[in-house]
């Protein structure tokens, strides 16, 4: 009976944990940053068309998406101008600093009566 109990717990602990390293690991790269808000404003925009609130948001988060995505762009245009770059110059050896010493020996002082 204790036998089977433990065999349950691992066996639930395994697929707890597949299950986890799924869902944690499996990002799609389908989705923009900001996705979700403009999805949630163009749905409140289909109930209520002539709301200025919602047409500002829709035109900010738009706007906001298109320069994140630019801005992405650039990095990795930058990444693979850092990566095609010639190799540096041997760097110049530092000059060597003197030991310290690991232990500094203290002299002990006589104690004073008054105190």
């Amino acid at each position: 009976m204790f036998t089977l109990r433990i065999t349950a717990a691992i066996v639930s602990a395994l697929v707890v944990g597949a299950v986890y390293a799924q869902t944690s690991t499996s990002k799609s790269d389908d989705k923009a940053p900001l996705t979700q808000g403009i999805e949630s404003v163009d749905k409140n925009l289909q109930k209520d068309p002539d709301n200025k609130g919602l047409q500002n948001a829709d035109r900010r988060l738009r706007a906001n998406q298109q320069r994140f995505e630019d801005r992405r762009a650039d990095r990795r245009e930058d990444r693979t101008e850092r990566a095609e770059r010639p190799e540096r110059a041997e760097r110049a050896e530092r000059a060597e600093r003197p030991e310290r010493a690991e232990h500094v020996d203290r002299v002990e002082r006589t104690e004073r009566s008054g105190r």
